[in-house]
């Protein structure tokens, strides 16, 4: 069990490729930089350990109606996330999304085309 863990900082190539596959699955339109976030997450573990490209991404899952009073509002940091026990993502398209994107993700990695082979 680890108690603190390193910085999460996405593999430049790595984003790039999966940026692309992203807008080309979902739409430029429903892509987004993140920016930047402070978070407890063992994710950068994983990709350290196995000196691996990674990228991490979120998927929004918040009504729209109630993220666009909140944005409004200037509440956004208010909304519940992922360790809340208030979070409650609209489950329809939320679940079909995040398939997606790991879906569209991971295929640069898995088509016989990727030409990065530490990617592979």
């Amino acid at each position: 069990m680890l108690g603190r863990f390193p910085l999460t900082v996405n593999d430049g190539e790595a984003t790039a490729k999966v940026t692309e596959a992203l807008k080309q699955r979902l739409g430029a339109d429903r892509v987004q930089p993140a920016g930047h976030a402070a978070a407890s997450e063992d994710f950068t573990v994983f990709a350290r350990t196995w000196d691996v490209p990674s990228v991490f991404w979120f998927v929004g899952g918040t009504d729209p109606k109630r993220y666009a009073e909140a944005e409004k509002a200037g509440t956004l940091n208010a909304l519940p996330s992922n360790h809340s026990r208030e979070f409650a993502p609209v489950l329809t398209p939320t679940l079909r999304t995040g398939v997606e994107t790991m879906l569209a993700a991971a295929a640069p990695w898995l088509s016989p085309w990727a030409s990065d082979a530490k990617a592979r």
